[in-house]
């Protein structure tokens, strides 16, 4: 049974515009011979009209388009895994295997404490795991961030100048405050994909504008150091 095998189906995340992201995901998977699995799907991502509640736009499509996948999860009552179309597996995806018991899976993530994971703030969200009960839990929390919101504000935490506590989460922030208000699920961490670098959907690099090959190779350089390092 390998890692993948413990997920019901394995959605991506892919805004149509990024064909290019999509055509890296398909080559991605298909090291795991996963390209033409059933059980795969690109699941189309939004791009937000607006900032609405939160900081931009792009933000804001992130936020919706997560909850509208998990949502689609939540009526099959599915095991999930979702990937953003940034995401790169590393050599360690292949012997690793979840543990019997588990609600919330990290694929790949960023600390703020590394040492106290259950604590820390987290960064990242190109690969995560869903049981059916998180899915059904997460989905109605994230709908009430979008209604009904309070920002749990410190009464003695020192806030940066400019600090609006009407602003909502990005997504992964939204886990971690999740996870906090549901403790009796059970989060599992693993470094086993890293967020590929590729052309931003939201600025254009000069070297990108004049020298787009040269761009992509030194990405592609980029992309073997982050999987080399983060499955040593």
């Amino acid at each position: 049974m390998t890692f993948f095998d413990a997920f019901d189906t394995i959605r991506i995340l892919n805004l149509p515009s990024r064909p290019d992201r999509r055509r890296e995901m398909l080559a991605e998977l298909e090291k795991f011979d996963l390209a033409d699995d059933p059980k795969v799907s690109f699941f189309e991502a939004a791009v937000g009209e607006d900032a609405g509640p939160f900081l931009t736009k792009n933000v804001h499509g992130c936020f919706l388009s997560h909850l509208a996948l998990l949502e689609t999860a939540e009526r099959n009552g599915e095991c999930v895994l979702v990937l953003e179309d940034d995401c790169d597996f590393n050599s360690s995806t292949r012997g690793y295997e979840l543990p019997t018991e588990w609600d919330i899976f990290y694929g790949g993530y960023e600390a703020d404490d590394p040492s106290d994971l259950e604590n820390s703030n987290i960064i990242g969200a190109h690969c995560m795991g869903y049981s059916p009960r998180a899915v059904s839990l997460l989905a109605a929390y994230l709908r009430s961030l979008l209604e009904d919101f309070e920002f749990p504000v410190d009464p003695n935490a020192s806030l940066e100048p400019g600090f609006d506590p009407a602003i909502r989460p990005p997504f992964d922030g939204a886990i971690v405050w999740f996870r906090r208000a549901n403790p009796h699920l059970k989060t599992v961490f693993a470094q086993i994909a890293v967020q590929r670098s590729s052309r931003s959907d939201i600025t254009s690099s000069r070297l990108d504008r004049s020298f787009p090959r040269l761009a992509n190779l030194a990405r592609r350089a980029k992309n073997s150091l982050k999987r080399f390092f983060s499955s040593s």
